[in-house]
């Protein structure tokens, strides 16, 4: 019962986040097109804000959120203190990210609410775990974690069997041959949520894809390498300047924080000024694409790429899954105008799958996701192909995906202030 009242928690929440986070990027978008100048006052203040309430509220509420989870479930699967993983997932952490990640939107930002999804909804969960626990002792809680994180997904993009690929590849394949059913259970209940309150819905609609045959598949093994190769030097460069960023912030002082996210916030400015569409999460850009109102080329995927970057290091809440998939559709859409005789909408598909791959190392769950957020099925050959094509490609990039790295950071940076275990009891 316990397990179904947190997966309902979360699937409200869910849905109630994203539309604040619609919200935000309706009235950034529509606001800085029109004017443009503006962006260089408002995304100042908004970065700054959405940085300080990470930083003074709940320092591990900043970027992704996908890195803390896998974190708190390793650290569970350990046996540590609770105090180890509250800083991780609590409800003021699940708050602060929701406050942080939205104002960041509204000002701009180029982050997405999919990764803070599964932080607040893992977070969720945990917290009622954790006092359905002190009555009843069989509660496993790296279990509901890693239920609340595949709950999240499911809500954040109404894909259930995404959610639970996910929960499987990504987060924890060793735990889920235990854990299946308390994953399909939270899956369930969440997704069931979010369909009664926003209906049945495609996260991407029902793009017209065209045929899908044989003569497909040499534009789809281009894109697969130019995708997961673009992923993971995104991915890489992104985490390397961030981890860089930070260890010079913690040697000097945090609050030169501010400065840095008003930097970030200027920079994001300028890079309007240079392609309009630089601003918010993405996904009035992929459906742009995906509806053939525009056309990708190489700036908008450098401007897309770099504002993504500036963004997620200006240490407000947001992750890059809905960042990745924009920059991804612009790839594959422009792949397709100098590739004669290719559905270019089919081909932004593809080039989502493959950045998305490049990015989580996860080519199942990639290729999943867009499957059903299209309802797509007639593609899937091609989708799998660009997929694994792409996991390829980004291991000649590294070896490690951004997520994991993020993970090994973030618990490097724990370890100076883990409780120190208690001796052990003497022998009777």
């Amino acid at each position: 019962m316990g397990l179904i009242a947190a997966a309902f928690v979360a699937g409200l929440v869910a849905v109630g986040y994203s539309w604040l986070y619609k919200a935000a990027e309706r009235f950034s978008v529509e606001t800085f097109q029109a004017h443009p100048v503006w962006l260089f006052a408002a995304a100042p203040a908004s970065f700054v804000l959405a940085w300080w309430l990470v930083n003074r509220f709940a320092p591990r509420a900043g970027g992704s959120g996908i890195p803390q989870v896998m974190a708190a479930i390793d650290l569970q699967d350990a046996r540590v203190d609770h105090a180890w993983i509250a800083p991780l997932l609590s409800m003021r952490v699940a708050a602060v990210k929701i406050a942080s990640s939205a104002l960041c939107v509204a000002g701009g930002g180029v982050v997405g609410r999919e990764g803070p999804t599964l932080q607040v909804s893992a977070s969720i969960f945990y917290v009622i775990g954790r006092r359905i626990r002190s009555f009843s002792p069989i509660v496993a809680l790296d279990s509901w974690m890693l239920a609340g994180a595949a709950a999240g997904m499911a809500a954040a993009f109404n894909t259930p069997l995404g959610g639970i690929v996910y929960a499987v590849e990504e987060l924890a394949a060793k735990h889920f041959s235990r854990v299946r059913t308390t994953v399909l259970s939270a899956v369930l209940v969440s997704g069931l949520v979010s369909q009664w309150l926003v209906g049945s819905y495609l996260y991407l609609g029902f793009p017209a894809i065209g045929e899908a045959g044989f003569r497909v598949i040499p534009a789809a093994f281009v894109v697969g390498v130019a995708g997961g190769a673009l992923g993971a030097f995104f991915g890489n460069v992104t985490f390397r300047l961030n981890v860089w960023l930070r260890r010079r912030l913690t040697v000097r002082h945090v609050k030169t924080g501010f400065a840095v996210a008003l930097l970030c916030a200027l920079a994001l400015a300028a890079l309007h000024m240079i392609d309009a569409r630089a601003l918010g999460p993405g996904n009035r850009l992929t459906s742009e694409i995906l509806g053939g109102e525009t056309v990708g080329n190489l700036r908008l995927i450098g401007v897309r790429v770099a504002s993504t970057t500036v963004s997620y290091m200006s240490g407000a809440g947001g992750g890059i899954f809905a960042p990745s998939l924009a920059i991804g559709a612009s790839l594959g859409s422009w792949v397709a105008s100098w590739w004669s005789g290719t559905n270019a909408v089919l081909l932004a598909l593809l080039g989502m799958i493959a950045v998305l791959t490049g990015v989580t190392r996860a080519p199942f769950t990639s290729f999943v996701l867009i499957v059903e957020m299209t309802d797509r099925h007639s593609a899937i050959f091609p989708m799998m192909l660009a997929a694994l094509v792409a996991l390829g490609s980004a291991r000649v990039v590294g070896s490690v995906s951004f997520y994991e790295q993020s993970k090994r950071a973030l618990l490097r940076d724990l370890e100076p202030v883990r409780p120190k275990a208690p001796p052990p009891s003497p022998a009777a």
